[in-house]
């Protein structure tokens, strides 16, 4: 929720216990509120950022800076930028990309930081398994908000398509968040937009996200580690087949590891994985277990062993995205909730 000053934009969080009101803050005239708020009055409301734009009346912004300061609040102020920009004749000043990870799936999971740039955005650029919820409220202020889904085996958007939008939008001097699901240099083309934007000359930023690679695994209640069980995780993407002459990984070697083996992205090509990493030694009875959705309403998850993997893959419908577990880690599952 946000309120809409003039020229300023403070982001709310409501609840009855809330130190902050819309009342309150026009008894106050400690901002000039002077856009509709409807819906607004009466709730509680703490500010969580206050965003000055570069076009807000001097007189605003003091009050502003001024509240936010009393009130301890972060203040993305966009006109020190504009101040110290050098822009040419002509030319409309350069803005700047900011790649933000989410999370597995639940919106809640994102960091803080990550938060703050949304709320700050001018343009959203948001993935299939980024936080849309988030990115659709962004718009529902006036923000941009650009589908760049990359669905597995349906839609996708082609990566060159999106580094031109990346570059397009901040040259037109906007805010450009790229928002993705995850930490977006885990089997992600974060660095790949990182290196167009530093080409074209746009500033950029990172905000990682949660890694669903651990995340998934322990909000289903496995320790991918144990002090007694196992040290080590193999972190390994699976959209390429094994006996395909793109894969880079080496799956004998993969196969020797005693530790907990993950593998993202893998879930069409898990029957051929598993059977892959027994031919290379691993046991048929090594435990594992899929899970659908992590973090979401639609959460499923599912244990097996790896000689069966495949097969209970085909039996119960599971598909993308979804973590899978292999190991014994896989086969201890703590009860949550």
């Amino acid at each position: 929720m946000s309120l809409l000053l003039t020229g300023v934009r403070v982001l709310v969080a409501d609840g009855p216990d809330a130190a902050l009101t819309a009342d309150r803050l026009r008894e106050r005239g400690a901002l000039p509120v002077t856009a509709d708020a409807t819906g607004t009055d009466g709730t509680g409301l703490s500010a969580a950022l206050v965003h000055i734009a570069a076009t807000t009346p001097p007189d605003a912004a003091a009050a502003a800076l001024a509240w936010a300061t009393e009130h301890g609040v972060p203040v993305d102020d966009r006109r020190a930028q504009d101040a110290t920009a050098t822009s040419v004749p002509g030319e409309s000043a350069t803005g700047e990309v900011v790649l933000v990870g989410g999370g597995p799936g639940d919106p809640d999971l994102i960091t803080v930081a990550g938060a703050r740039e949304i709320a700050a955005a001018d343009v959203i650029l948001a993935d299939h398994l980024g936080p849309v919820v988030l990115a659709e409220q962004a718009a529902g202020r006036g923000v941009e908000l650009i589908d760049v889904a990359k669905i597995p085996y349906a839609r996708q958007v082609a990566q060159e398509r999106i580094n031109d939008l990346l570059v397009d939008r901040a040259r037109s001097g906007k805010r450009v968040v790229r928002l993705k699901g995850g930490d977006p240099f885990i089997f992600g083309r974060g660095f790949e937009e990182i290196e167009v934007c530093a080409a074209a000359g746009i500033p950029v930023r990172v905000v990682p996200g949660v890694t669903s690679a651990t995340a998934a695994p322990a909000l289903a209640g496995f320790s991918v580690t144990h002090r007694g069980l196992n040290h080590d995780l193999t972190l390994v993407s699976g959209h390429v087949p094994p006996d395909s002459p793109k894969s880079l990984v080496d799956w004998d070697a993969t196969a020797r590891m005693t530790g907990t083996l993950v593998l993202i992205m893998a879930v069409r090509n898990a029957g051929a994985i598993a059977a892959r990493l027994i031919s290379g030694g691993k046991a048929a009875t090594t435990p594992a277990a899929v899970i659908e959705n992590a973090s979401t309403a639609g959460e499923r998850v599912t244990q097996t062993t790896l000689g069966n993997l495949g097969e209970t893959i085909t039996r119960d419908g599971l598909g993308s995205p979804a973590i899978i577990v292999v190991g014994e880690a896989a086969g201890r599952r703590a009860r949550l909730g």
